[in-house]
């Protein structure tokens, strides 16, 4: 008979970040204290690495250049496609 999975439980950015205050405050190695709360190891390890959903991951950084700008010559362009769909252009 197959192993049933259980069932996925979605917490609140709050959610997580008391459990990891909890953990941290519990004295318990990591593996003890997810068995306890019954949570997934990579779960805990996740939210202390402070890796919250891709939608917050995913922000605007802005660059400043350092040194004084210099005009490109008009036309000139560069754009840049990174793996995760990502695309930087910068134009002149």
């Amino acid at each position: 008979m197959p192993r049933s999975r259980r069932q996925r439980t979605r917490r609140t950015e709050a959610e997580r970040e008391g459990i990891v205050r909890r953990f941290e405050g519990s004295g318990l190695a990591a593996r003890e204290f997810c068995r306890r709360e019954g949570l997934a190891l990579s779960s805990l390890q996740r939210w202390r690495a402070g890796g919250g959903s891709k939608a917050q991951q995913a922000r605007f950084i802005e660059l400043a250049p350092l040194a004084p700008a210099r005009a490109l010559p008009e036309g000139l362009a560069v754009e840049i496609d990174l793996p995760s769909g990502v695309s930087v252009r910068v134009r002149g």
